[in-house]
């Protein structure tokens, strides 16, 4: 993608920093897709509905009606007990 733009944005051209901007994006996928292969998946840790619960129920944010709906959908799934 070449974009010409000649305006200036303080010492170096829109179309030079552009070009930067361009350069910087690549070398940080080239930097992930390089990680992302020595990443091993793992299965979420397994959490306690309870102590999730309580947590929630003492920051005082969180009415009882959410509470007991977000815990019927724990139980449901694989990643609480």
């Amino acid at each position: 993608m070449s974009i010409s733009i000649e305006k200036q944005v303080g010492p170096i051209s829109v179309n030079e920093l552009f070009e930067l901007i361009q350069k910087a994006v690549r070398g940080e996928m080239r930097r992930f897709f390089e990680l992302d292969q020595e990443l091993v998946a793992e299965p979420p840790s397994i959490r306690k509905i309870d102590t999730v619960i309580e947590r929630m129920e003492a920051t005082g944010k969180y009415n009882k009606g959410f509470l007991d709906s977000l815990q019927k959908g724990m139980e449901r799934s694989k990643s609480f007990k």
